[in-house]
């Protein structure tokens, strides 16, 4: 605080002479110094070397009581989404506790208009994804080859995502496959998104990441879109941050991989395979592609209108049920 008022007197004495940056460090101070005073045991501070700076942060480990106090201002306040799910989670991460009231509106799209499919038969954890490259691919090509159009294909990050690209191509040269790039601006999304115009003649790819521009807020309706590939359950990469949200809520629950990493990971499922049924009109199919998709602690995170989903154990399975819904 000392330094600050250093700090200040000194930006006095320069008046109108303060160069830009001066200023901003100025301003960042006082900001970092009026959110420590909140500082408690639901913060942390982390220092961190990054590309040879040091950088000091405080983190806020659980916002809810904050939170909390914002909508006690109100006589009553109305938090919806289509993926507040599992409605407990949420209510413990944004107001710390399960008391209030909660309502859950059914989907108002018939089941016959989807299938989910979920391929238990390839491990995509970190370890083995780049083993089973040309598997994936494989199934890729043969499920999208049984009904022509438009898929997204959903990868855990983009490092995955251009490793299975650059063996798709090459191995079906003829494949019209679009890929998403790392820095993407607005124009260059309406030029991705553009190419997937309502056909039925040819299969048409989108490779993109899970939890990027293309999972959620996107509406390609009707036959614009007949399908999401999900690859992996979608867990966030490891980082210094979420590593002491994971031991906050260790302590405080017992539940630290659930909230951090599980729960957040099928957020961007949800998402990704929301973007097939957008109407009344739309049909389509949702293809999950992780062992760890027919585990209990996943299908019961499931909606209860993917309750007609199917687990295959092989690709002549899953090809057979794709033929049975979409002939």
């Amino acid at each position: 605080y000392r330094w600050s008022e250093y700090f200040r007197d000194f930006l006095f004495e320069l008046k109108e002479d303060i160069p830009t940056w001066v200023q901003n460090l100025y301003f960042d101070l006082m900001s970092f110094l009026k959110i420590s005073e909140y500082y408690d045991d639901h913060f942390t501070f982390l220092v961190e070397l990054v590309n040879h700076e040091l950088q000091f942060k405080i983190f806020c480990l659980d916002p809810a009581q904050f939170i909390k106090q914002k909508l006690d201002f109100g006589k009553g306040s109305v938090l919806f989404s289509a993926t507040l799910s599992p409605v407990q989670y949420y209510q413990n991460l944004l107001v710390g506790h399960t008391d209030d009231l909660t309502f859950r509106q059914s989907s108002p799209f018939n089941q016959n208009q989807f299938q989910v499919l979920v391929a238990d038969y390839l491990p995509m954890t970190y370890k083995y994804r780049s083993q089973v490259v040309d598997s994936l691919c494989e199934l890729i090509k043969k499920a999208t080859d049984i009904k022509a159009g438009n898929y997204f294909c959903f990868f855990p990050s983009f490092s995955y995502m251009e490793e299975v690209y650059q063996r798709y191509i090459q191995l079906y040269p003829e494949a019209e496959v679009l890929i998403q790039s790392r820095e993407l601006k607005d124009v260059e999304k309406e030029v991705f998104l553009a190419n997937f115009q309502a056909q039925n003649e040819q299969v048409v790819l989108g490779f993109c990441v899970l939890g990027g521009v293309f999972s959620e807020g996107i509406d390609l309706k009707k036959n614009r879109l007949i399908g999401s590939i999900i690859v992996s359950v979608g867990l966030p990469q490891i980082s210094k941050e979420q590593e002491e949200l994971k031991n906050y809520f260790d302590e405080k629950n017992q539940q630290g991989f659930y909230y951090i990493y599980q729960l957040p990971g099928f957020n961007k499922i949800m998402q990704a395979a929301g973007r097939v049924i957008r109407t009344e009109e739309d049909r389509g199919v949702i293809l999950l592609i992780d062992q760890r998709f027919s585990r209990k602690d996943y299908m019961q995170l499931y909606p209860t209108h993917w309750s007609k989903g199917v687990v295959v154990h092989d690709l002549n399975s899953m090809l057979n049920q794709l033929k049975q819904f979409w002939h």
